[in-house]
């Protein structure tokens, strides 16, 4: 069993010993393949069976297979003053080949799409701390706009974010010392999110970032309905600042911020008026053709001046952390190949990979948050070593290296070139330089037992 996953099982709970081991066992032989099928991963027809029974077996659950995760997870919670909880849905589509009826080499496949919602905890420099929580379902194909619309909140798909704000507050509670933020992007612009956060107690409310969609309406004393926009377009700027574009690493946007205390107004017995802090980040000259940032911030944290607004805004750039996990589930983990057809089977089988993706993510993290601290903190003696083999082709130093050198190392297995200008490697190159590690570590076992 590898080290890393001892650690995330040691709070299990399965309800049977048996599960536990057997579950330490699947994340132990998954993550050394996490792009194979399970029965490629699994180094025999009895193991395979045995993944596939635990996934089937009704007495395991999401909830039960991320208990241990989740445990661990809160507990490197508690030692941060500040966690970022960002939320967000990605889809998944699961396509099954179709008979051919006898028309040669054509195939057909049916698509089945579900939506999977998920939250995770991520300190302000981007180091993965583990999965919060997860939920998957599949929208109503006959449903249109105008029938969600006219639902209440506790119907529509959208009560997921207010779910998931819900699991943020039980983590607040449960970490007192830590200051905890959900955090949203334009899709979690809900009137019920704000007016919820606002009924929590002092001791179990989360904090909260959510970039705008709605253009609201002000309660502005002596004057008549104004906009959210109109408002905060005529705010005096504070300050101006260079942020880096994802996915863009040679453009720099230049934004101008401003801030003010908005009171949004209340519609209807449902929902009161509420105030709240708006942060306005606007790229002053964008290039030509692109349209421009554009961040309208909503939170409940005091911003009073260009300081704490730059924090918020920060802060919320760093939600881009869970599209990155999306792609290290979906890309490193081919979560979309699996073809069980249950609903829970799916889920569970998710599950699995969803902690397997959280330790191909924080390899990647934990590199670029603490580049100088020892491997051994992350790695164990046999990982850091193979991978110095393997890359360096000299036999190892007795220090354990930098986090930073031995997940370029790791990184350099996977084809990361580690040129001048190619800056940290990144979680594609990291994922595949591990599974290339643990068949290495696999084979060198092999061959000891035959000595």
């Amino acid at each position: 069993m590898q080290d890393w996953v001892r650690d995330e099982v040691k709070n299990q709970v399965m309800g049977d010993t048996r599960l536990n081991k057997r579950l330490s066992n699947i994340l132990s032989n998954l993550s050394s393949d996490p792009k194979g099928s399970i029965p490629c991963a699994n180094k025999s027809w009895a193991e395979t069976f045995a993944a596939y029974r635990f996934i089937e077996n009704d007495k395991v659950s999401f909830d039960s297979i991320m208990s241990g995760h989740k445990s661990a997870t809160l507990e490197r919670i508690k030692v941060q003053p500040v966690v970022l909880i960002p939320q967000d849905t990605t889809f998944l589509n699961f396509a099954t080949d179709l008979e051919s009826k006898e028309m040669g080499t054509l195939r057909r496949k049916e698509t089945n799409q579900q939506l999977l919602h998920t939250s995770i905890a991520i300190t302000p420099s981007r180091d993965n701390l583990g999965i919060i929580e997860g939920s998957m379902w599949q929208r109503d194909k006959g449903s249109s706009a105008n029938s969600r619309y006219t639902k209440s909140i506790q119907d529509k798909e959208s009560r997921r974010w207010l779910d998931h704000y819900e699991s943020a507050c039980e983590i607040q509670e449960r970490c007192p010392e830590t200051t905890i933020v959900s955090i949203a992007d334009r899709e979690g612009d809900i009137h019920e999110w704000f007016q919820l956060a606002e009924d929590q107690n002092e001791q179990r409310r989360a904090s909260y970032i959510v970039r705008a969609k709605a253009n609201r309406s002000l309660e502005i004393e002596g004057e008549d309905t104004t906009l959210l926009w109109d408002y905060m377009t005529k705010q005096k700027s504070i300050g101006k600042y260079s942020v880096g574009i994802p996915r863009q690493p040679e453009r720099e946007a230049k934004v101008s911020v401003s801030i003010a205390e908005v009171r949004l107004q209340g519609k209807g017995k449902s929902k009161r008026p509420l105030s709240l802090y708006a942060v306005f980040a606007k790229e002053l000259s964008p290039p030509e053709g692109e349209k421009g940032i554009e961040w309208m911030l909503l939170t409940d944290l005091a911003v009073e001046d260009f300081k704490q607004a730059r924090i918020i805004i920060e802060w919320y750039r760093n939600r881009w952390e869970i599209e990155t996990y999306f792609r290290v589930m979906k890309g490193g983990c081919q979560i979309e190949s699996n073809r069980f057809r249950t609903e829970q089977r799916m889920l569970n089988c998710i599950a699995i990979y969803m902690i397997i993706g959280w330790r191909l993510h924080s390899m990647t993290t934990r590199a670029r948050t603490l580049p100088d601290t020892s491997c051994t903190k992350f790695y164990s003696e046999k990982e850091w070593r193979m991978i110095w083999i393997m890359q360096a082709k000299t036999s190892p130093p007795n220090e354990a290296p930098s986090m930073r050198d031995i997940t370029r190392m790791l990184a350099g297995l996977g084809g990361f070139l580690g040129r001048n200008g190619d800056g940290e490697p990144g979680v594609k190159t990291v994922w595949q330089g591990y599974t290339k590690l643990l068949h290495y570590m696999e084979a060198a076992e092999a061959l000891n037992g035959l000595k």
